[in-house]
């Protein structure tokens, strides 16, 4: 078995791998003020409810976006698995051509998210990853990395929005039944999450007219689920990619 890890600023992704697919899965919310002993007591615990013996396990790999964190959790792998947990950056091959104009500005989860993508949908490809930033990724028909388009994700959108605008109450995100909504609680909600899918498919088509060519289209990150339902049948939701791109990566540098 092989322990994949995604560290982005909201959550901690983890996934275990077994016989080459996913078996398992758990999130938790990053937390900037936990130790290595405490984020290795926290995967113990995930590895205990699953009834994983730490001895089944032959590596790890983790991507990770808070650099403050990356050698902690690295850490509390490698202690509680006695295996080295590999990190993924310009020291891994990743197979991956990236074609932009400072590859090494590529996030290692972007960098996860193509490779994933590529290994289960092959390209050209559009991937559209929300998390605590929206990003869509463009791979071209050659299979390069060809940039890609970042901006506020939803959840922080949305957040501004209550907190900048002193009329405006917090609501759960959920998808009203129509677009022009009959109360501010109805009208939030379709302005997050109709608006962002009018942004995600018509972004998603001025990518197209500039590669010059039609492209699968795949929808990923944490808070894909909001929008999975009511986004264009195009897109198809594949809510573990990144964890995918990870175990090729893994594999790649065994």
């Amino acid at each position: 078995m092989v322990l994949l890890l995604d560290l982005g600023n909201t959550n901690l992704y983890v996934g275990v791998y077994q016989d080459g697919k996913l078996k398992y899965e758990y999130r938790t919310y990053s937390d900037l003020l936990k130790s290595s002993f405490e984020y290795k007591e926290l995967l113990e615990g995930f590895l205990n409810a699953k009834h994983l013996s730490k001895d089944d396990f032959k590596g790890a790999i983790l991507s990770s976006v808070i650099p403050s964190l990356t050698r902690v959790i690295a850490n509390a792998v490698n202690e509680l698995l006695d295996v080295e947990c590999k990190v993924l950056g310009n020291s891994l091959k990743s197979g991956l051509s990236i074609r932009i104009d400072n590859p090494s500005e590529l996030g290692a989860d972007l960098v996860a998210d193509c490779v994933g993508g590529k290994e289960r949908y092959g390209y050209p490809l559009i991937i559209v990853d929300l998390g605590t930033a929206s990003k869509l990724l463009a791979i071209d028909e050659k299979g390069n990395y060809v940039g890609g388009v970042i901006l506020s994700g939803i959840k922080v959108s949305f957040n501004a929005l209550i907190k900048n605008a002193a009329q405006l109450m917090d609501t759960s995100l959920v998808a009203p039944k129509k677009v022009i909504g009959k109360n501010t609680i109805d009208s939030l909600n379709s302005g997050a999450i109709y608006g962002t899918i009018e942004m995600i498919e018509g972004l998603s088509k001025r990518i197209e007219e500039e590669l010059g060519y039609k492209c699968k289209k795949i929808l990923t990150g944490g808070n894909s689920a909001l929008i999975k339902d009511n986004i264009s049948k195009d897109y198809i939701y594949d809510h573990s990619l990144i964890l995918e791109g990870l175990y090729q990566i893994y594999l790649k540098n065994r």
